[in-house]
């Protein structure tokens, strides 16, 4: 074979590849490797082969072929990158991309893909970079500052992501992510009519796509056009029936606004579009069972396991059920079937390990939540029934995890520039922030009982005074982390690190006999309360009335009796006082009896 038939052959490849011809494709690689075997283009066409009809080990392999033929080709590391990427060795495709940008250093597209590498794992700083070098080679490709946003939005750096986008539209004006994230990140500084422009651009561009109708129905609700969102959500799951975030906000709007007759209603409509869908059953049954309707959600269960069969997020879901019923046998039995379907799900070690707890079987909880720290060592709730456990065995590693004493503490912000004291500023942080309350009750998922908590994320709204409050926020966590003791094995310690981001912030306001059930806050490194607003009855001196309102530390959600929870620490909140703990730590509130409210503002940081 001449060296003008190979080109030929690897032409007419290339050509049916892109057509979709893989039978074709494939021929034609066949051909040149009869005679060639060690044909680099050859071998990095059949590995796109490969990867584009699933056969990842097999384009793996062969794209390790390639490599050996040709070691500075700069595509075949790039597209060897991108499969490993998809196939979730992150760390092995940062090391392609890296090899690709070795070799050729003008060539853009491994440094975008690195990029994507690295905000996949929440390294946002690190895929900037990543970004903007691509940027740079490659200035008129649009793609790379819409990844640059997003990133700058994860971050908290909401202007900064807004210009992203907006540099990206310059590009293309009709880049419809663009379009949509710009109006996301809008929806986020509170900037609700800017957004809706924005967002109502992108679903002239694409009208089908249901994450667009799900934010446009998001954009909706904020503005108060309620009827109009529902229309929009109801539209997203049309499109995409099994679209959870769709349903559970739906449902959530449903029940905050006292529309029980529709609650649920959605799942039912999706689940005949797509009865196959475990996630779509298991979110159903979930809502189901928090609304307090536990004959329909083990109905709607055994429904579910007859079409789907023996589903791992499905027995875990009937383990629950019945645990929630006192069956402790059958429970430790449909966990141990989930465990087997899914010994590498997390949710479902995390969960068998509280029954086990409640069985006082601590050591073969542990064996699970070993199990789960394997898969995510920074989980929360790992680390709090853990403790428990620990706390229950007599061991003494349950003090050096959660030293109370070093660990919870309350502390007092600073008067802001501008105000005469801290009473002035909290007067009208509370007035500004009970706006904020519009639902009728509480969240379906929350902790509070008694109250309502405001949606989305409290420290994005553009409020001059709730961004005063962050930033005397700012200082005490700092002061906080500052303080922390060094311990590289300690779950809190180890992450240590001066800068820090906000992933969670809300307030939440209880009426009269309102309080928080037992909690940890799983998206969380620290945690906090701090106290805007407090019941008369907090104020009394001899604390006659039962420490109302207080909050305890150390008391499990486990419901585990008096004989074996404890109550290791309490603090009487006071207003402008701010709590801090580690996010892992349990917590609850004291019911308080005073006809008045108990405003606060909780927040979660991790390390940046």
């Amino acid at each position: 074979m001449q060296q003008a038939q190979v080109q030929q052959l690897l032409q007419q490849g290339g050509s049916a590849f892109g057509q979709g011809n893989l039978q074709l494709a494939e021929k034609c690689c066949t051909a040149v490797l009869e005679t060639f075997p060690k044909e680099a283009n050859a071998l990095h066409l059949r590995a796109l082969i490969y990867k584009k009809s699933n056969r990842p080990q097999e384009a793996a392999l062969t794209f390790r072929s390639a490599q050996k033929a040709a070691p500075n080709n700069a595509e075949i590391a790039n597209n060897f990158g991108n499969l490993l990427r998809e196939t979730g060795d992150n760390a092995g495709a940062i090391n392609q991309y890296d090899k690709a940008i070795a070799s050729n250093s003008k060539f853009a597209e491994p440094w975008f893909n690195k990029g994507l590498t690295l905000q996949s794992t929440g390294n946002h700083n690190e895929a900037l970079v990543a970004f903007e070098k691509a940027a740079k080679l490659k200035p008129n490709d649009a793609r790379f500052g819409n990844a640059a946003g997003l990133s700058l939005k994860e971050l908290g750096r909401l202007d900064e992501a807004v210009e992203a986008y907006k540099q990206t539209l310059e590009i293309n004006p009709n880049h419809y992510r663009a379009l949509h994230n710009l109006g996301t990140t809008l929806r986020l500084q509170d900037r609700q009519s800017e957004a809706l422009t924005y967002i109502e651009k992108a679903i002239k561009l694409e009208p089908r796509l249901a994450e667009l109708r799900y934010n446009l129905a998001n954009n909706l609700y904020d503005l108060g056009h309620h009827e109009q969102a529902d229309e929009e959500y109801r539209r997203a799951i049309a499109l995409k029936p099994d679209y959870l975030d769709a349903h559970e906000t739906l449902n959530q709007m449903y029940w905050e606004h006292g529309k029980r007759d529709l609650f649920a209603k959605s799942y039912t409509v999706g689940i005949k579009q797509v009865p196959m869908s475990a996630p779509l059953r298991d979110a159903h049954i979930k809502a189901l069972e928090l609304a307090g309707d536990v004959e329909g959600a083990n109905e709607a269960l055994d429904a579910a396991l007859a079409d789907v069969g023996a589903d791992a997020i499905l027995l875990r879901r009937k383990a629950r059920l019945v645990s929630e019923v006192g069956d402790m046998d059958a429970a430790v039995h449909y966990f141990e079937k989930a465990v087997e379907s899914g010994p590498d799900k997390k949710p479902i070690r995390i969960d068998f390990a509280q029954i086990l707890i409640q069985l006082g079987r601590y050591e073969d909880a542990l064996a699970h939540l070993d199990a789960a720290e394997a898969q995510s060592p920074n989980d929360q709730e790992m680390w709090a029934l853990r403790g428990l456990c620990w706390r229950l065995l007599g061991d003494k590693r349950e003090s050096w995890l959660n030293d109370y004493d070093t660990f919870v503490q309350p502390r007092r912000i600073e008067t802001p520039q501008g105000y005469d004291n801290i009473e002035e500023f909290l007067s009208e942080l509370s007035r500004a922030v009970c706006a904020m309350h519009v639902t009728q009750v509480r969240p379906l998922e929350q902790t509070l009982r008694g109250g309502t908590q405001t949606p989305g994320r409290l420290f994005f709204r553009p409020v001059p005074i709730i961004q005063t409050l962050k930033q005397q926020l700012e200082k005490e966590i700092s002061a906080y982390i500052a303080a922390m003791p060094d311990d590289s094995d300690h779950p809190l310690l180890s992450r240590k690190r001066a800068n820090f981001k906000f992933t969670g912030s809300w307030s939440v306001r209880l009426s009269k006999d309102g309080f928080h059930v037992n909690h940890i806050h799983p998206a969380g490194w620290i945690s906090s309360a701090f106290y805007v607003e407090v019941p008369p009855c907090l104020s009394e001196t001899d604390y006659s009335k039962g420490n109302q309102g207080w909050i305890k530390f150390g008391e499990s959600g486990l419901s585990l009796g008096p004989e074996r929870e404890v109550i290791r620490k309490l603090v009487k909140p006071e207003p402008g006082m701010l709590a801090l703990f580690p996010s892992y730590v349990w917590h609850g509130t004291i019911p308080f009896s005073d006809d008045a409210t108990r405003i606060t503002t909780p927040f979660d940081v991790v390390p940046d």
